[in-house]
């Protein structure tokens, strides 16, 4: 089997996927996207087309290697790596099916047969949109309730456990990178603890705080840990390894980052300064399967967790999952929310996507699919609705 083409499909509202395309009847699908970059990610891609026409799709490691040193002179960044990820997925897809197995055989076999999700939330009550619709289309016009409101976050909290079935939260909070925010940190602190009441006892959360000043991420941390956050997300601006151990130093919080790592060799970084609890790379942009799975490594010799990032479509998404079934050190997964969709009493991710979107249990997990590849098939009508939509270089 050899591959022979790269096909670049854009998915709306907003994702990048990659077909390839090989000398028989398989092929395989992966996500090549960064966040409202899109265009620059196909370029990469083209680029490193040449490089992987007429290669074996399952020499995966060495087609990575490959790609990585690329024939630029320049290795790694956020474009040339998310190019790198999108293609790794359609290649383990690939494998997995010419093996007639799921990637999560490939890779070791599975430590779980079922993942545990977690859902965004805050200062608005949930909703959800069409396949293929941007979440801000479903956005009410007048909220029935305030977003500083702290019932709000608490009536959210309470409609996400009790009606839509996760078991886990995450809260996200803006504090800017200022100082004089300083002055809403309890207004913070009793937001969050609104929501541990209205997800009820036996619901982890968890929360972001979106890179704020070191010194206002410690203010915070302080204030939050009363309540016991699962972790706290981003403590500080992502440049700095040194300063996230400065803030991870002084806590006995968990401390979680990394969404926007690349590679391995950053996490190594950390992990060697003590800096995290709960390591969270992209799949779509940290190298792929290939890399995670060895970011995951590292991790459990650390005692780490994997919380992958996913803020993506349903296919990065379907990615994370075989990888998580395999991880010993698995912690939790995220989702996008407006890949939500509420049927028939039940919550969805990849309604329209695919011909047998996830399905959320009464525990908050999902099953981890057992067909070939990334185990999915697409749903052929449901695709069709959704390519005719328009699509957007802004993430969905």
């Amino acid at each position: 089997m050899k591959i022979t083409s790269l096909e670049i499909l854009r998915v709306p509202p907003s994702w990048v996927w990659v077909r390839i395309h090989t000398d028989t009847e398989l092929t395989g699908l992966g996500e090549p996207y960064l966040e409202n970059h899109p265009e620059v990610v196909i370029a990469e891609v083209r680029r490193l087309e040449p490089f992987l026409i007429g290669k074996d799709p399952t020499r995966i490691e060495e087609l990575w290697q490959t790609m990585y040193a690329g024939g630029s002179g320049y290795v790694g960044g956020p474009v040339k790596m998310s190019a790198i990820s999108g293609i790794d997925i359609a290649l383990w897809d690939l494998a997995g099916k010419a093996a007639g197995l799921p990637i999560h055989k490939l890779l070791g076999g599975a430590c779980r047969d079922r993942i545990r999700m977690y859902r965004a939330t805050g200062g608005a009550l949930p909703w959800t949109v069409e396949p293929g619709q941007p979440y801000r289309a479903g956005r009410p016009e007048k909220p029935t309730l305030s977003p500083d409101d702290p019932r709000t976050y608490a009536e959210a909290a309470r409609i996400l456990t009790e009606e839509w079935g996760f078991r886990c939260l995450k809260v996200h909070f803006g504090p800017g990178e200022g100082l004089e925010v300083t002055s809403q940190v309890d207004r913070f602190a009793e937001r969050f603890a609104a929501v541990r009441e209205g997800a009820g006892p036996d619901v982890d959360v968890a929360v972001d705080i979106h890179n704020p000043h070191p010194a206002i991420a410690g203010q915070l941390i302080d204030a939050l840990a009363p309540c016991r956050p699962l972790f706290v997300e981003e403590p500080m601006p992502v440049e700095r390894v040194d300063a996230l151990v400065q803030v991870a130093s002084r806590t006995s919080v968990p401390i979680a980052a990394g969404e926007r790592w690349m590679g391995k060799w950053i996490f190594f970084d950390a992990l060697a300064r003590g800096a995290l609890s709960v390591l969270q790379p992209d799949i779509c942009h940290a190298g792929g399967i290939t890399e995670c799975k060895k970011i995951g490594a590292m991790g459990e010799a650390a005692y780490a967790k994997m919380a992958l990032h996913c803020p993506l479509s349903p296919l990065a998404l379907a990615a994370s999952i075989q990888l998580d079934a395999t991880l010993p050190n698995f912690l939790v997964q995220e989702h996008n929310e407006v890949n939500d969709y509420r049927e028939n009493g039940r919550t969805l991710f990849g309604k329209g996507y695919f011909a047998e979107p996830f399905v959320l249990d009464g525990d908050g997990c999902v099953a981890v699919p057992q067909g070939p590849g990334l185990g999915i098939e697409l749903d052929e009508a449901g695709m069709e609705r959704i390519m005719s939509m328009p699509w957007d270089a802004q993430r969905g």
